[in-house]
């Protein structure tokens, strides 16, 4: 059985009954946020206290993240990956702050996903329905996710 210090992002874990691989994508107090290996499955959202019963550690050969050294929730060591890409302008549509995720409205209108864990803390608390921000693609294992998130000014309509 996992313990919750045990428990960091980027970790990769199986599910003992389905054998299906997920990411830990963020660890909360009361909940950790997964996120599948296998096409076409959604971000799963399980009690801490089910995950750590239900979970076990696997290796870490996914392309994904991975650094898996230190303890805690916060990533360590070397510099941060910048998301590679062309930038894109949007208004922030929806925030789910109790789970750390939102979805932006490109100015191409089209709707897409990002997680607290694609920009630094301060930037996401910064963070408001209605905002417009600035933000780089990027595919996901489910499709895109807007990865460095950051709000800039509204540029005056002509």
């Amino acid at each position: 059985m996992l313990s919750l210090d045990e428990i960091e992002s980027g970790m990769y874990v199986t599910h003992k009954n389905t054998a299906l691989r997920y990411s830990v994508v963020d660890v909360g107090e009361d909940e950790v946020l997964l996120s599948p290996e296998q096409e076409g499955l959604q971000d799963l959202v399980v009690p801490t206290e089910l995950f750590c019963q239900e979970f076990v550690a696997t290796d870490r050969f996914s392309q994904h993240r991975g650094r898996g050294r230190g303890r805690g929730r916060r990533r360590t060591g070397g510099p941060a990956q910048v998301p590679t890409g062309p930038k894109c302008r949007g208004k922030i549509k929806k925030m789910v702050r109790d789970r750390g995720f939102g979805f932006i409205r490109g100015d191409d209108g089209k709707e897409v996903f990002f997680h607290r864990s694609g920009l630094n803390a301060a930037d996401y608390d910064a963070l408001s329905e209605g905002d417009n921000v600035e933000y780089v693609v990027q595919e996901g294992p489910r499709g895109p996710r807007a990865e460095n998130v950051r709000q800039v000014a509204e540029v005056a309509a002509g």
